[in-house]
C-alpha cells in the first residue's frame, strides 16, 4: 500500500542521465526526510552513457509550446542558478550564447554576414542571417560534467542516505496485493549476482529505452489495466543522431548556429556530382571545441547504450560541413583536431515528453524529451521531486502526464 508520512521509503531511479541524476539531486538537494533513501541505477559502467553525455547542452528559454513552455521556464532558471552558485562556468561550460540561423551557399558571393562572427565563418558565402536567441534566453552547458556534478553533489549532500550503483540492470518490480511498489530484483552485469531492493518507489527515467524497461519491469498479468501515461511510456523509443567534437586551433565565438548549407564538395569537376547541401546545428564552447550534429536516421535502437555505434558516413559529412562552413577554425588544412566522432539515441514519446506518476503505486516516468533533454532537465527534476513528496508544482505539467 501507498506509504503514509512516517513510514521509510526507498526511491529508486533506473537511468543515470540527465533526468535521472536531475531528479536524485533535486530529492536530497531541496531536503530528502531522515527516514527516505534513493538509489540511482544505471546499466552502464558510468552515468551519462548516451545522450546525456554526447548531446550539446543547447539551452532555451523561449523556444517551447505550450505543453512544455512552464517546465522550460522554470529549468532554464535552474541551469542559471546552479551555475551561479556551484562554478558551473568553469565546471561544466554554462555561458550565455547568442544564437543565429544562417544560410550559407558557396556558389555566390552574398556577403550578409553579422560583424560578430565574420572572424571565423567563410563570411563571403553567408546568404542569410537572422537572430533566434540571446540576450540571456539561450545559453550552453556541456552534459557530461554537469551530469556528473550533479551525481556528485547529491551524494556528497545525502551521505548515508543516497547510493549510486552502475553495471547494474533493474530486472523487474514486485508489487504488494494492492499493486504498489514493494521491491526492485537488479542484476550486477558484471557479476550476475542478483538481489531484491526493498523500494517503495521506482522513478524510471532511462531516455530512449523507457519503453522497453516499462514493459520488462512490470509482473505479468498487470499490464492489461494499467493508467494511461505508463501505456505511453511503453511506446517510448529513439532516434540516433549524430555528432563531432572539433579542437578549434583558434578562438571562435559564444555562439551556436542553426545553419542551412550548400556547398560544393572538394575536388569535384562538376556542379552535378558535387552540389551537396546540410544543415548542421554547430555549437561554439568556451573551451575551444566546437560540436556540430546533424539529422537523424532510421537505424533501430539496440539494447543498451554500450551497443549504440555511429556511421562515419555520416560523421564525415559533418566534418564536411563544419570545414566549408569555416575553413580558418574547423577545417584539417587550419589545424583543427576531430576530438570525437560519434551517436546518441534521441528519446521519442508520441506526443511529447511524459512526467507522469502514480502515488497509488508508487511507480513514475519521466522520458521522452526528444532533444530538448538537457534544458528540460533541471524543471523535470525538480518536479519528480516535488511530484513524489505531494509538494506543490513548479510548473505547469498537466499536458506531460
Amino acid at each position: 500500500m501507498p506509504t503514509t508520512a512516517n513510514e521509510s521509503r526507498h526511491i529508486a531511479i533506473i537511468g543515470g542521465g540527465i533526468i535521472g541524476s536531475s531528479t536524485l539531486y533535486y530529492l536530497v538537494k531541496d531536503g530528502l526526510p531522515s527516514n527516505t533513501q534513493v538509489t540511482l541505477l544505471e546499466e552502464a559502467p558510468t552515468i551519462a552513457p548516451a545522450a546525456s553525455g554526447k548531446s550539446g547542452g543547447f539551452l532555451a528559454l523561449d523556444w517551447h509550446g505550450a505543453d512544455t513552455a512552464s517546465l522550460a521556464k522554470l529549468s532554464f532558471d535552474l541551469h542559471r542558478q546552479l551555475a551561479e552558485s556551484d562554478g558551473g562556468e568553469k565546471k561544466w561550460g554554462y555561458r550565455n550564447v547568442d544564437t543565429l540561423s544562417i544560410g550559407f551557399d558557396d556558389s555566390k558571393t552574398r556577403n550578409k554576414c553579422p560583424d560578430d562572427v565574420k572572424g571565423w565563418i567563410d563570411a563571403k558565402y553567408v546568404s542569410s542571417a537572422s537572430n533566434m536567441g540571446g540576450n540571456g534566453t539561450t545559453a550552453q552547458a556541456t552534459p557530461l560534467p554537469l551530469v556528473e556534478h550533479l551525481v556528485q553533489q547529491a551524494k556528497s549532500l545525502g551521505e548515508g542516505k543516497v547510493n549510486v550503483l552502475c553495471s547494474t540492470r533493474a530486472e523487474r518490480l514486485e508489487l504488494d496485493s494492492e499493486g504498489h511498489v514493494k521491491g526492485l530484483a537488479i542484476q550486477n552485469i558484471d557479476s550476475k549476482e542478483q538481489e531484491t531492493l526493498p523500494v517503495t518507489d521506482v522513478v524510471v527515467a532511462a531516455g530512449p529505452w523507457t519503453g522497453k524497461l516499462v514493459k520488462s519491469l512490470l509482473p505479468a498479468g498487470t499490464q492489461k489495466n494499467i493508467p494511461r501515461y505508463l501505456r505511453n511510456a511503453m511506446r517510448i523509443t529513439g532516434s540516433r543522431a549524430h555528432s563531432i567534437v572539433v579542437q578549434a586551433p583558434q578562438p571562435t565565438t559564444a555562439h551556436c548556429l542553426f545553419t542551412d548549407m550548400h556547398y560544393m564538395r572538394k575536388g569535384s569537376s562538376t556542379a552535378r556530382t558535387g552540389q551537396a547541401a546540410g544543415a548542421p546545428e554547430v555549437y561554439c564552447r568556451g573551451d575551444g571545441t566546437v560540436y556540430a550534429c546533424g539529422g537523424s536516421d532510421e537505424t533501430p535502437l539496440p539494447a543498451s547504450a554500450s551497443e549504440v555505434s555511429f556511421d562515419k558516413s555520416q560523421t564525415e559529412k559533418l566534418i564536411e560541413q563544419v570545414a566549408h562552413l569555416s575553413p580558418s577554425h574547423l577545417s584539417s588544412e587550419a589545424g583543427a583536431k576531430i576530438d570525437k566522432q560519434q551517436a546518441c539515441y534521441l528519446p521519442i514519446a508520441p506526443s511529447g515528453p511524459i512526467i507522469a506518476g502514480d502515488q497509488s503505486t508508487g511507480i513514475y516516468v519521466a522520458a521522452g524529451h526528444s532533444c530538448w533533454g538537457i534544458t528540460l532537465g533541471l524543471g523535470t527534476g525538480k518536479v519528480v521531486r516535488q511530484m513524489l513528496f505531494g509538494e506543490k508544482l513548479g510548473a505547469d505539467i498537466s499536458a506531460l502526464q
